[in-house]
């Protein structure tokens, strides 16, 4: 009789444990599942953290912050335009043609070229002259480049193979030959 009563202690007893106990398998995956759901809710709780400390208003800029940024990001975008606008005047200023009896003259501006005529080139294809500048200005931070290109067509009547070159000065005069139609 005693052994009947400690039998069934011992169905009781093993019953009483979960179904995974006794399986290592069960264990270890049962293990993973709760190592992944605690290493997730932990990057939950330090992501949301975060997320919530970089909303806080001392962290964004105010309403008024950001119109000043913009107003200034406005005005250096109006000061690139206008030292563009300028430029793009003194192209006009830099190169003058002229249209006298038998020859056109095209005048160029060496100063706008550091007074150097190897930085002016000169080309002639077919009818179209091309004139091509560049000035290189140093300072101490940084190094600007300023190209400059003008092309002229002329008509059937210009001999740009007989074109004339000299310096006078602070300019560099092109002479054109008109040929006279009779």
């Amino acid at each position: 009789m005693e052994e009947n009563q400690k039998n069934e202690e011992s169905k009781v007893r093993r019953e009483e444990y979960p179904m995974c106990a006794n399986h290592p398998v069960m264990k270890t995956m049962f293990v993973g599942v709760l190592i992944f759901l605690g290493a997730f809710c932990a990057f939950y709780v330090v992501a949301d953290w975060h997320f919530k400390t970089m909303m806080q208003p001392r962290f964004m800029p105010s309403p008024r912050r950001i119109e000043h940024m913009m107003q200034k990001d406005m005005r250096a975008m109006d000061r690139a335009l206008a030292k563009e606008r300028k430029f793009a005047q003194k192209a006009g200023e830099i190169i003058h043609l002229e249209q006298s009896g038998d020859v056109y003259k095209i005048i160029i501006d060496l100063r706008a070229f550091d007074n150097n005529v190897n930085n002016v080139q000169v080309t002639a294809n077919g009818n179209i002259l091309t004139i091509n500048g560049r000035s290189i200005y140093k300072s101490r931070r940084n190094e600007q480049i300023s190209e400059f290109q003008q092309n002229y067509m002329f008509g059937e009547n210009v001999k740009l193979k007989d074109l004339t070159k000299e310096t006078d000065g602070n300019y560099y005069i092109i002479t054109i030959p008109i040929e006279e139609n009779e």
